[in-house]
């Protein structure tokens, strides 16, 4: 029923026009991710979780996250004499002052500028307004679907590059699983450590947060990777995603253990551990803009636009707010030959 659907979407739509190479190299892109809830029999490959390249564009942090070095740094630093008291509640606690940025325990399902945005010429990635999509029929018609959760829904304009100089875009959605389980799916192991055995002086107190160093956690999104988009005479669609589901894994544990002989023995034992297993998406094809896209998955779905716009014609306007604003140091890197 919903590839019949979305394979409607793709037929009605008015935008079906094939692009080769052109010399206009500015398109938008529009994303809609949802999760089958469903039991299925297939068996996943034991795959680790994806290696997230470094020069992958992020454009969800930014609206997700919330910037508290602000608070971090006016906070109050402790003394030796607060410490001792009950209740130290005028200084910060040593272990969270250095945080600078936070993020949702769920990442949002519609990711937007909140005002409509456009291209100027220079920039690489624009991240558009709810209003500027185009999606809010399909994405309806499917989310009424049994057993569907919608997960992800954003709109960007981007400058195509060729496959070696394009950037992916970072992609990811649904719940953060690090305080269960590490990167890699392994749980996460609580240890009750008590302190060490070392004498301190009240002086020593005073420089306590010193030597105490705050953990910041990597997020475990439960879906993780990116979409890479790139020009070679046609378009192409790579992507490279994960959806994380919690599962019990059988983990050999091996002990050692001496006999009455003073000989080791080496004992397996084997018992069902939690465990995040990372299930993989890996497509890439060639597209043609204006086409409704569907990459179809027994786990997930992924619904893909890339439309025909507007070029930019002029320059970002400069922001007098920023006294260290760049001018001129910014050069096109657009010089295909088609």
């Amino acid at each position: 029923m919903l590839r019949n659907l979305l394979l409607s979407a793709i037929t009605l739509s008015a935008l079906s026009i094939s692009t080769s190479a052109s010399a206009k190299t500015w398109f938008e892109v529009e994303v809609f991710i949802f999760e089958r809830q469903t039991n299925v029999t297939e068996q996943w490959p034991n795959t680790p979780a994806p290696q997230i390249n470094e020069r992958a564009i992020d454009l969800i942090t930014p609206v997700i996250s919330t910037d508290i070095s602000g608070v971090a740094s006016g906070l109050n630093s402790c003394i030796g004499s607060d410490w001792s008291t009950d209740n130290p509640s005028d200084c910060n606690d040593p272990l969270s002052s250095n945080t600078v940025r936070t993020h949702p325990s769920n990442v949002p399902f519609s990711i937007a500028a909140d005002k409509p945005q456009q291209a100027y010429l220079n920039d690489k990635v624009v991240l558009l307004s709810e209003s500027q999509s185009k999606f809010a029929e399909i994405i309806k018609a499917v989310s009424r679907e049994r057993n569907v959760k919608p997960m992800l829904h954003l709109t960007w304009q981007q400058d195509m590059q060729s496959k070696r100089r394009t950037k992916p875009i970072r992609i990811f959605a649904g719940k953060d699983f690090s305080d269960q389980f590490e990167y890699h799916g392994q749980q996460i192991v609580e240890k009750n450590d008590s302190l060490p055995d070392v004498q301190f002086s009240m002086n020593d107190f005073s420089n306590f947060g010193q030597f105490i160093e705050p953990q910041h956690v990597k997020p475990v999104w439960e879906i993780d990777g990116t979409i890479n988009i790139y020009l070679s005479h046609y378009l192409y669609i790579e992507n490279d995603l994960a959806l994380r589901k919690p599962i019990q894994k059988l983990v050999e544990n091996h002990y050692s253990e001496f006999n009455e002989f003073d000989a080791v023995n080496t004992q397996v034992e084997k018992t069902m551990q939690p465990f995040l297993q990372s299930i993989p998406l890996k497509q890439n094809r060639r597209v043609r803009s204006g086409e409704i896209h569907y990459f179809d998955h027994p786990q997930m779905g992924i619904v893909m636009q890339i439309r025909k716009m507007v070029q930019p014609t002029m320059s970002r306007p400069i922001d007098l707010g920023e006294a260290s604003a760049e001018t001129s140091t910014n050069l096109p890197e657009n010089n295909f030959n088609y």
